[in-house]
């Protein structure tokens, strides 16, 4: 017994649009907490209230579009980040990093998993870490600044739209499984209708070879009684009965035979013509033209294909390019029929979200099923088309199009977890490597010669102690510095260009007041702690 379709009596719009609330409520609440404690908590260089607003309301600008626009949510939160992240660069405090990396990493993330294309994703984050590394270095920030710009988009941003879009790869997969799934049961179905139609036909065959004949051969013999002279009266009328109920009986048979071969085409299949099918569609608002080869007289299966491949072509015309016109031509040639449906490019892509395909891969199978070939895809000029070959008598299946297009599915779920892996390693090689020869590009040009050093004096005039200083100084200062004299400014060079060695750490520190030379120290790191030089020294000797 076939399973009953049960039908649920909500509106799927409606359903969908609850979800995407819900889940944009949650991405904001996540992303708002990072704002929040940014703004109370008791920072270096805290959001101001007016900042927090503004940041909560731009999150929910972007949680709130990030599944149908997720291109625009993903511009909103990355030149949110980096207002944050610029603005308190001089500070040297991380609260610029961190307020709003959260609402980056979540909607990068989510946005890479909503995008139809990556490419306009990809554009924003490259132009997006161009800018902000430009605009570091532009706004005094420094070379540190610009390599913590690039090192957080990379992080917060590009690694998880990465990952996002390898999970819309999966689930386009495994949706495509189901389907796929939903598709053969439907087959199977299918399958059992044809096997009960064909044990019908048979069964009726046999009652019409037998039983049919049984009752011609007794309606004739009675009908020879009927008109027998040797009868009487009585007995003849007696055999014209038997045989008006033999016939009356043969005509029932055959109207059960009739029954029994009735054509299924005649109950679920469409008797409607393409021509009929076109005419109609057009009349609903498309704009679709019909050529076609005068019709020949085509094997009711076939002719079902054709109709099929038709009308699921202009259906995901309608769906995915709507508004632009669309071509149907048919073409007669002594293989069989050539089924072509195109639609021009759509002016705009299809919302975000919105899946398509999956009826094109039944659409092949069934054409396989009656040994024809299916080919459907983009064209040179954008537009799509659709392309089945169809035999004019059915004929066997030439192979297993489903088992090429789950393995087409798979390399392309492949290749995205292969871009995944190599994006993320290649990122996070990027980043040791940028910090690695940032530290040696710091060390090697504030490196102070310790021959000038040691000619130093406490209580020099600044304008003959700038002549020996180094062109840059460095920035990447240990924890635990002895502090310097009261209202002195201190700078801070390398004793020696390698970095990664022991003393790669040690530090001179010349402190001014005044225009004054008031300290000079030699920070050395020890095992547990930073002394200056001259204590160090003494201890030595």
């Amino acid at each position: 017994m076939r399973r009953p379709f049960v039908f649920t009596a909500h509106a799927p719009e409606t359903t969908s649009a609850k979800l995407m609330g819900v889940r944009a409520l949650a991405l904001w609440t996540i992303t708002a907490v990072p704002v929040l404690a940014a703004a109370i908590g008791p920072w270096t260089g805290r959001l101001s209230t007016g900042e927090a607003l503004a940041g909560l309301a731009v999150l929910g600008v972007a949680a709130a579009v990030v599944q149908r626009r997720p291109v625009v949510a993903l511009v909103l939160v990355v030149v949110a980040w980096q207002i944050t992240f610029l603005s308190r660069a001089e500070l040297d405090s991380t609260l610029g990093v961190l307020a709003f990396a959260g609402a980056l990493l979540a909607v990068s993330f989510v946005a890479g998993r909503n995008a139809f294309t990556g490419t306009a994703g990809a554009v924003v984050l490259l132009a997006g870490t161009a800018t902000g590394a430009a605009a570091a270095a532009a706004l005094g920030g420094g070379g540190d600044s610009a390599l913590g710009t690039v090192a957080a988009m990379a992080v917060l941003a590009v690694v998880p739209w990465t990952i996002g879009r390898y999970r819309r790869e999966y689930t386009r997969m495994v949706r495509a499984g189901w389907e796929h799934a939903e598709r053969v049961e439907r087959e199977l179905e299918l399958a059992e209708d044809r096997a009960r139609t064909r044990e019908r036909a048979r069964l009726a065959g046999e009652m019409h070879d037998l039983i049919g004949h049984e009752l011609a051969h007794a309606a004739l013999r009675i009908g020879a009684l009927e008109v027998d002279a040797g009868l009487d009266h009585r007995h003849r009328s007696a055999a014209g009965g038997a045989r008006a109920a033999v016939t009356t009986a043969a005509e029932r048979l055959a109207d059960a035979v009739r029954v029994l071969r009735a054509d299924r085409s005649g109950t679920d299949g469409s008797t409607e013509s393409v021509a009929e099918l076109v005419a109609r569609t057009r009349t609903s608002g498309l704009d679709v033209e019909l050529v076609a080869d005068p019709p020949r007289d085509h094997d009711p299966l076939i002719a079902r294909t054709i109709h099929r491949v038709v009308a699921e072509a202009l259906t995901n015309a309608i769906k995915h390019a709507p508004g632009t016109p669309v071509t149907v031509r048919i073409e007669e040639t002594d293989e069989g029929s050539v089924v072509r449906v195109a639609n021009a490019a759509a002016p705009e892509a299809p919302e975000p979200g919105v899946t398509g395909g999956y009826g094109l891969l039944g659409l092949a199978e069934r054409v396989r099923l009656v040994g024809g070939r299916f080919d459907a895809g983009h064209r040179a000029d954008g537009g799509y088309e659709v392309t089945a070959h169809v035999p004019h008598r059915p004929s066997a299946p030439a192979g297993p199009a489903t088992h090429l297009h789950r393995r087409q599915a798979e390399l392309q779920v492949r290749r995205s977890g292969r871009r995944t892996v190599l994006v993320t390693a290649g990122i996070s090689a990027a980043v040791v490597a940028c910090v690695v020869a940032y530290m040696v590009v710091d060390a090697v040009t504030s490196v102070l010669d310790p021959a000038d050093y040691a000619r130093l004096t406490v209580g020099q005039d600044q304008s003959s102690v700038t002549p020996l200083l180094p062109a840059e100084t460095r920035v990447d200062l240990p924890d635990g510095v002895p502090p310097p004299p009261a209202g002195s400014a201190c700078s801070h060079y390398s004793t020696h260009p390698n970095p990664f060695d022991e003393r790669g750490s040690d530090l001179y520190r010349l402190c001014f007041r005044d225009g004054r030379l008031v300290s000079k120290d030699l920070l050395v790191r020890g095992t547990r702690r930073l002394v200056s030089g001259d204590e160090l020294v003494g201890s030595e000797r």
